[in-house]
């Protein structure tokens, strides 16, 4: 398997800035193994976007913004470290990020033990926003909503037989037990969760079991570079994506490492991406593809869609709150309707609006309408804005489903 390398674990910044001469907002995401680097890095990147343009246009209440980044490396304990430092030591006023839903689970208990505020960017566990914690809020999709998304696509295409290869964490059991109800809402029943460790390198001795029956679909729902050894080996194994069995593979295929590490073993797979078809673009999503690109030499993905507009939102609220008090903060937030590169923004259930008895407990603070679409690769090294948006129908650029000859 090739292996892009793993960053050194980024050095946070330890300093204390003075109380009063700059705001300081914290950020936190995997920048290292073994999280997800490739979203961290981009999701960090850009929220420094998001900071300079506040500054270059005034900063804000008049003052210059800063970002301290925590590299929570994907690891909960680590999270909840990073958190714990970014408020009583380098006093941020509200927070921003992360990638991982079981280090978002720790963060949040510490965000709502000292009172501050959080605009999660990428994090989808339900219970999240689930909590009813007056300190979070969350852009990205819960996980009973993104996984609507992919359940009701295998049965527009008509997949019976699923296997789910999973990560063995607090995401893969909650994606892994909703996509499992929600298909057999649908009437699909065949199908097999077997769990692995995200770190697992040889992915063979799992593979094999379901060889000599490979099913209608293979899902790897693995993140970080597992995602991406898993690809690789089911395809040389001639088990997905084939005419037989297509692949799906995690949200960390929209990354430009997947290609370096799978090769053309990478085309026809399918996954599911949080963010904007170009077909949907705004002047703000146009605008910030352009930049990040000339800026970092590389297209974003979702994540650094979700973080820019985390950002600017944290900073938008503290503006239009005239106060760095977390609860100022956070009823701007609850009455904030906000444009966007991901398009209008808002929480429509909170403190201002409670959240009614037949509305899911994740709605709360949560955006209720968030972009999540089904892309699949057509060409091997396909760029991510390139790759073919086959669901939801209406939003379709390329056929539901291109099989592999």
């Amino acid at each position: 398997v090739v292996v892009t390398a793993t960053p050194e674990p980024v050095e946070e910044t330890e300093e204390v800035m003075p109380v009063g001469d700059t705001i300081l907002i914290g950020g936190f995401g995997p920048l290292s193994a073994p999280g997800s680097y490739q979203g961290g890095t981009e999701m960090r990147q850009a929220a420094e976007m998001a900071v300079d343009e506040v500054n270059d246009a005034g900063g804000v209440l008049g003052k210059e913004v800063e970002l301290i980044f925590g590299d929570t490396e994907g690891l909960p304990e680590r999270g909840t470290a990073v958190t714990e430092r970014l408020i009583t030591q380098n006093n941020v006023v509200g927070l921003v990020g992360e990638y991982h839903s079981g280090v978002a689970l720790t963060e949040m208990e510490v965000a709502h033990k000292y009172g501050i505020p959080v605009v999660f960017a990428e994090p989808w566990s339900d219970d999240v926003t689930g909590s009813g914690y007056d300190e979070i809020f969350r852009i990205a999709p819960s996980i009973d909503y993104y996984s609507s998304i992919a359940t009701d696509y295998i049965a527009e295409v008509g997949w019976e037989s699923i296997v789910f290869i999973v990560e063995d964490s607090d995401y893969g059991r909650e994606q892994s037990d909703t996509w499992v109800a929600q298909l057999e809402e649908l009437g699909i029943t065949d199908v097999q969760v077997i769990f692995a460790d995200p770190a697992t390198e040889d992915f063979a001795p799992i593979l094999q079991r379901i060889a000599q029956d490979p099913p209608d679909m293979l899902a790897g729902v693995i993140t970080g570079i597992g995602n991406s050894r898993m690809v690789k080996q089911a395809c040389e194994m001639n088990i997905a994506p084939t005419a037989q069995t297509a692949y799906y593979a995690s949200i960390d295929a929209q990354y430009p490492e997947f290609w370096e590490n799978v090769g053309d073993c990478g085309n026809y797979v399918f996954f599911t991406y949080v963010g904007l078809p170009r077909s949907q673009w705004n002047d703000k999503t146009e605008a910030f593809m352009a930049n990040f690109e000339e800026r970092y030499g590389t297209i974003p993905g979702g994540a650094a869609l979700e973080s820019y507009d985390a950002t600017h939102m944290l900073l938008t609220a503290i503006e239009q709150a005239g106060s760095t008090e977390p609860a100022a903060i956070i009823t701007a937030l609850e009455e904030m309707e906000y444009t966007g590169a991901l398009g209008d923004i808002y929480f429509e259930y909170g403190n201002n609006n409670p959240l009614p008895d037949d509305e899911p407990a994740w709605m709360w603070h949560q955006w209720p309408t968030p972009t999540v679409m089904i892309l699949q690769y057509t060409e091997a090294g396909q760029p991510v804005d390139e790759a073919a948006v086959v669901f939801p129908l209406e939003r379709a650029t390329g056929d539901i489903y291109t099989q592999p000859e």
